[in-house]
């Protein structure tokens, strides 16, 4: 008789694909290691809210790309602990009595977050005596931020010494915190031909390549700024573009480049972006926590083109005080950035500065699942069920 398997449910969010991915990620790396647990992910901001989460996703999108200062004010005044950061979580935990009633009916070994609110949502819940599961945070980004810092929190994954050090300098206790990199899928430690992959997908052997993406949704801001610098490159380029699910984006930039002097491939939602990111010389994206880290994996030289405010500014002085990523500041000096970071690739700079870098998030999955094993072999909780709140 099959010894039934342990819960570890995740909780995440989908305002930005980096909460979901991480989950995923840890996902397929506690069925790669073939361990007797059973990952559950849970979307908390779509969950018996669809309607209203799509309305709000939309209105957040919308406020993060079109009022990025105003986007910037309201994230650096509640970094710290205030009056401000403490409304915002009493608004986050509005689904509290949904995730109680997924505790209830799934009875998990332990609660993983990748969305901050859900970190926040299981510490009322432990704070109130309603669930002593233990709970595990896994901050997406490289910065440390009061959303993402609760009180009953058993345990912290971070990205960088940098976030575990500001979390021990907000009062996270540093025994609770653990630096893995932050966890991306375990493909990005695949060893890659890159010939075989430039072959697959119809790209010259002999051309520096250069990958542009802007994330899930193609946030990929002022790209006939982009494009048109590009042209300014004194040599020819092979560029790939992914375009996400915006099909308007697509659409125009296919009309621009047609009769570029580069080699342009244009895609839109793709699954393959590891295979993608392997075979690049060089990546313009912008400054997601995921999607840096995944470039860091691969060791692609990054460069950042007008990060958003909040996370994105953090994740950028991250990359660029680390000497691992170059910010754009001036379009018009693109070319010359390219240059440079081409100029590094070559001469192997990035690889003897972030060496140890690129090896931990090459694992960053599977050494997040070792550090979810060792907290629920040593909790002796109990998960029991309470009446839900009407």
């Amino acid at each position: 008789m099959d010894r039934q398997k342990s819960k570890v449910l995740i909780l995440t969010g989908s305002y930005g694909a980096g909460h979901y991915q991480t989950a995923r990620a840890i996902e397929e790396a506690i069925r790669l290691k073939k361990l007797d647990l059973e990952p559950l992910i849970v979307d908390i901001t779509d969950y018996k809210y669809r309607l209203v989460t799509n309305i709000s996703r939309r209105i957040f999108i919308e406020g993060v790309t079109k009022f990025p200062a105003f986007y910037d004010y309201l994230y650096k005044k509640s970094r710290n602990p205030n009056h401000f950061s403490s409304f915002l979580k009493i608004i986050g935990r509005t689904g509290v009595w949904s995730v109680l009633e997924l505790i209830n009916k799934f009875r998990p070994s332990i609660v993983i977050s990748t969305f901050p609110f859900a970190a926040g949502i299981m510490s009322y819940l432990k704070k109130h005596h309603l669930t002593s599961v233990p709970t595990l945070t896994i901050i997406t980004d490289y910065t440390v931020h009061s959303i993402w810092i609760y009180p009953y929190t058993d345990q912290y994954i971070v990205g960088s010494d940098i976030v575990r050090r500001g979390l021990v300098q907000c009062g996270v206790k540093e025994e609770r915190i653990k630096v893995t990199g932050i966890p991306i899928h375990p493909k990005f430690s695949t060893q890659y031909k890159k010939e075989k992959l430039k072959l697959k997908y119809g790209l010259k052997h002999n051309l520096p390549t250069v990958l542009i993406m802007g994330g899930g949704c193609g946030l990929i801001g002022s790209h006939n700024k982009i494009l048109n610098s590009l042209e300014g490159c004194p040599f020819e380029l092979q560029i790939i573009i992914i375009c996400g699910h915006n099909q308007k984006i697509k659409k125009s930039i296919e009309k621009a480049l047609s009769y570029s002097k580069h080699h342009v491939i244009i895609m839109g939602f793709v699954d393959c972006i590891d295979e993608l990111m392997a075979i690049c010389d060089g990546m313009i994206t912008k400054a997601g926590g995921v999607t840096i880290s995944e470039g860091l994996a691969l060791n692609v030289p990054i460069l950042l083109y007008r990060p958003l405010g909040g996370q994105e500014q953090d994740n950028t002085k991250f990359l660029v005080e680390s000497n691992i990523g170059i910010l754009i500041e001036d379009i018009r000096d693109l070319s010359n950035k390219i240059i440079e970071l081409l100029k590094r690739r070559y001469q192997r700079q990035f690889k003897q500065e972030d060496l140890s870098i690129t090896n931990r998030q090459k694992n960053s999955a599977f050494h997040a699942v070792t550090i979810i094993q060792s907290l629920i072999l040593s909790s002796n909780h109990r998960c029991y069920k309470v009446p839900l709140k009407e």
